[in-house]
This record gives C-alpha cells, structure tokens and sequence, in this order.
C-alpha cells in the first residue's frame, strides 16, 4: 500500500504510519448523507479507510446545495448515497464504497455487525434510537451529530464505556426541521469536521469521554456536558431494544410511527 498520499497525516504524532495502517483496515457505516453525513463521508475517504457504507432513502435537492458539500447542482433528483458513492470513488479510489438508496430502520440493523464505527448524519431521533439499540446489541461505537439553525451537537457512544443516546434521551419525537427553522451553510462542515476528529481517536483506541459537546458558532461558543451512564437505561443497562423490533422496519417517508 502506498502511503505517499497520507504524507501529511503520517507526519502527526498521534497518527504516524502504523495507526495509518489501521485506518487502512476499517470499515465505516454512514447512515444519512446531508449535510453533516457528506462532510464525514468527504473527510473519511481523504483521511483514508477501507470501506465505506453508505444509506440515505432521499435524493438531492437544490436548497441542499447550499451546505451538503458532496453535491452539486448536476445531482439535482439524483439519490444521496449513489451520487456520494461516485464523488468518493473520484475523492480516493482507494476506499470500497457500498451504498443503499433506502430508510435505515431495524430492518437493516445487520449493517451494523461488521463494521468498526457508525456515524448518524440523520435528522430524526427514531433513527438515531434504532442506531443506539443496534449498536449496543453488536457493541459497535457511533458518533451521534445534529446541525440546525447556528447549532449543532456531536457525541461518542462506545457501548459498555460511555453513556448510550437513550441515557438522556427517553423517546423519540419530531424535531424542528431546518426547511423551518434554517441552518448556516458552515454548521453541517464543522459538526461533521469534529465528528470525523472524534471518530478517528475511536477507530485508533484513544479514550474517549463520551461527553455530549454543544456548539454555538454564530457566538464561537462551545460546550462540553458531561452525561453519565443511566442504570436503567432501557438500551444500555437493561439490554431491552425496543428500536430493533420489526414494527420499526420498513419505515415511509414519515420517519415516526
């Protein structure tokens, strides 16, 4: 494997050549790629890793353009995750790339098995609630993100270690949508930006706090907030995983039951 084209990554302590190696060698799940999922996906392919699974049931729009930095206006009606598919193939031929056109719902929790991290760039909390329950049930890590108006929230699950979605989280409910609300074309690059900084340390066994950060960057506000694990968490303690049940699968355009 030529590792010329990662010079500059080689050349950072906490990477180096062998943890180059072992990115080489992992296999990362996306679900949802709008705005904060095709920043992840654009940064992964550069940073370089084995294979990328992709899954988004929805096509590219034009008021997409403004912040979902994989697409263009060419993409217009075409499927996020086949167009991202192709982009990355472009980005770095190197990486295996595999792509859904459809829903993430418990009916393709298997996705989840054989990767080394998963990273939600969804919308919606039931997607994010069925990812927690698969990813505690493999014991599989994911980085949560959220990005809307001027604010955004990343977090890091590692099952067994951190504090799961459903520790602070008790059921899933409809979110303000940014079609309503509106979201700065900047928020989605730098939440997805951190969230691939998170995931590397992940992929290469550095320690992780699973703290919940909170980013204001209208006011370059940020904020660490510390969760703890909940010992009754449905999900994480009690191992009950309602969200892998298949009344939630095959889901319609209407993410909520």
């Amino acid at each position: 494997m030529d590792l010329t084209k990662y010079a500059r990554q080689l050349s950072l302590d906490f990477i180096g050549a062998e943890n180059q190696k072992k990115l080489l060698n992992k296999t990362v799940l996306i679900v949802g790629l709008g705005g904060t999922g095709s920043t992840i996906a654009d940064l992964l392919a550069r940073t370089g890793i084995k294979k990328m699974i992709l899954i988004d049931r929805d096509k590219i729009e034009g008021t997409n353009i403004h912040r979902q930095i994989l697409y263009d206006y060419n993409d217009i009606n075409n499927f996020k995750a086949e167009t991202a598919c192709k982009k990355i193939g472009k980005i770095n031929p190197d990486v295996e790339v595999q792509y859904y056109n459809e829903t993430f719902d418990s009916s393709k929790i298997d996705l989840v098995k054989d990767v080394d991290l998963v990273f939600d760039g969804t919308d919606n909390m039931l997607t994010r609630f069925i990812i927690n329950d698969a990813c505690n049930k493999f014991k599989i890590p994911w980085v949560f993100t959220s990005a809307n108006e001027t604010y955004g929230e990343i977090k890091a699950v590692i099952p067994d270690k951190t504090s799961c979605y459903a520790c602070y989280n008790r059921e899933p409910r409809e979110l303000p949508s940014c079609s309503v609300t509106g979201v700065l074309s900047t928020l989605p690059n730098i939440i997805g930006s951190f969230a691939v900084n998170l995931g590397i340390k992940i992929l290469l066994d550095y320690n992780i706090s699973g703290d919940l950060y909170f980013f204001d960057v209208l006011n370059f506000e940020l904020r660490r907030i510390k969760i703890n694990r909940n010992d009754h968490c449905a999900s994480c303690s009690l191992n009950d995983y309602k969200y892998l049940d298949k009344y939630y699968s095959n889901l319609g355009r209407s993410i909520l039951p």
